[in-house]
């Protein structure tokens, strides 16, 4: 996680951050510099969540000081210690763009929970923002149209703006409990953690409404034991969806160690930020969409075998990150020369788009379909196991069987399938071997009965 920085500047620094000293300030690190040159000095070398300063003279004109501090820093929220309430020094303070006043006869009980505002509840948010400042914010993000790039950018600038100790990007899963999929994680010590978190949470976090959402740890049964650890400090998790077409909804989540309030929520910066990070991610999905025609079969509209090598890499790459697994089935129309022979060629290429259908029915949206060649097609089941893709292949089988195709001419075709299953890291960890056991797995099916489902073992037995 990383740590936030804060900056004390003051002639009595030592004194004030005497007064931080809190555990609810844990993992804060401070710069404590007593003089204006180090402090200057500081501010052009590091960035800080916050500055809280003091004047060094009461001759020292308060907009002076305050105009001076923001030209070096000019996004860092700022906390101005005063020593009278009443006065032209708050007026000019507020004026020149202080985020906060604190007066130094109730300093000691209001400047820890000040830092806790800024530092763990998005108010940073609320410093004034010109338009030029706002588009600045956000051009990493509308100038991506890489998906991967652009969900960690995306989260980055979240980090950046609400001091979250972590976050997620991922896109909501089906209707039914089907897997979220992970886009883009960050502020974790390593990508395992991420996917738990994402598999035991996700379901959860996807929020419904159309605006961002405030969940607490303890409405999880988080537990801080099985890999949870990090939700110790860090009881609040924002969740922002991303609505890109209807049925396809993405979510940042976002671990805060404090709650931001309606006003954060409603900031011109999150606000703003959020249409620009929709339009980006819609535009990122587009693109990718676009690039996948060249991956799309003309007869079936299925994905094609070029587009099974491209899924079969990123799904492995994936798999190894977040050590997750999948399943590849292999199958072929039994006997579909035969109606080829019967029928002729056309009501051939009929039933193979039926069957296409079917089989499509038959999985998840996060799932991909293959025709790889002729009668034959490949699924790939993601985050399932060699059991659970045994089950899907029998649905499979059964609905072909149970299926009469191309009726709407007449023909009310019976068919069936012989389906080989093999899975990733279970039965192979490379992606030819992965193929030719699942290939094997359907051809020692062919060669008995047919119209049957067989899973690679080391004795390829069903």
């Amino acid at each position: 996680m990383t740590a936030q920085r804060v900056l004390i500047l003051a002639s009595d620094a030592k004194r004030v951050a005497g007064m931080v000293r809190n555990p609810s300030l844990k993992g804060v690190h401070f710069s404590i510099l007593s003089d204006w040159k180090s402090g200057a000095e500081a501010l052009r070398r590091e960035n800080f969540s916050v500055i809280v300063a003091r004047k060094f003279s009461k001759g020292q004109g308060t907009d002076a000081y305050v105009a001076d501090l923001l030209a070096l820093a000019p996004k860092t929220s700022m906390i101005l210690i005063l020593g009278e309430k009443e006065g032209p020094s708050v007026l000019e303070a507020l004026k020149g763009g202080v985020s906060e006043i604190l007066f130094e006869e109730s300093l000691a009980a209001t400047l820890v929970p000040c830092l806790e505002k800024y530092l763990f509840s998005g108010y940073g948010l609320l410093r004034r923002m010109s338009l030029d400042e706002l588009f600045d914010f956000c051009i990493p993000v509308i100038t991506s149209t890489d998906m991967e790039l652009l969900a960690t950018t995306i989260l980055e600038k979240f980090r950046e703006a609400l001091g979250a100790s972590f976050g997620i990007l991922f896109r909501g899963g089906e209707k039914g409990g089907g897997p979220c999929a992970m886009l883009a994680s960050l502020g974790f010590p390593d990508d395992i953690v991420p996917a738990g978190f994402l598999r035991r949470f996700g379901e959860a976090l996807a929020a419904p409404g159309p605006g961002p959402t405030v969940t607490h740890a303890d409405m999880l049964n988080a537990s801080t034991s099985g890999g949870a650890d990090f939700l110790q400090e860090n009881r609040i998790l924002l969740s922002v969806p991303f609505d890109l077409a209807p049925g396809s909804r993405v979510y940042a989540v976002l671990g805060l160690r404090g709650t931001p309030d309606a006003e954060v929520l409603n900031s011109p910066l999150l606000n703003f930020f959020h249409r620009q990070a929709r339009l980006a991610l819609i535009n990122a999905e587009r693109s990718a969409q676009a690039q996948s025609l060249i991956y799309i079969d003309d007869l079936t509209k299925l994905y094609n075998g070029r587009y099974l090598n491209v899924v079969l890499d990123r799904e492995m790459k994936r798999s190894e990150r977040y050590r997750n697994f999948f399943s590849v089935l292999f199958m072929d129309i039994d006997f579909f020369k035969r109606v080829n022979d019967a029928h002729g060629h056309l009501v051939g290429s009929s039933v193979l788009v039926e069957v296409g259908s079917v089989l499509r029915a038959c999985v998840r949206d996060s799932d991909t379909v293959v025709r790889y060649g002729g009668d034959e097609f490949v699924v790939l089941l993601v985050e399932t196991n060699a059991d659970e893709a045994m089950t899907v292949a029998e649905r499979m089988r059964r609905m072909v069987e149970a299926e009469p195709f191309v009726k709407e001419s007449g023909l009310e075709i019976r068919l069936t399938i012989s389906i080989g299953i093999a899975a990733f890291p279970e039965h192979a960890t490379t992606k030819q071997h992965l193929l030719n056991l699942a290939d094997q797995a359907m051809y020692r099916g062919k060669e008995s009965t047919r119209n049957v489902v067989y899973l690679a073992r080391a004795q390829n037995a069903p």
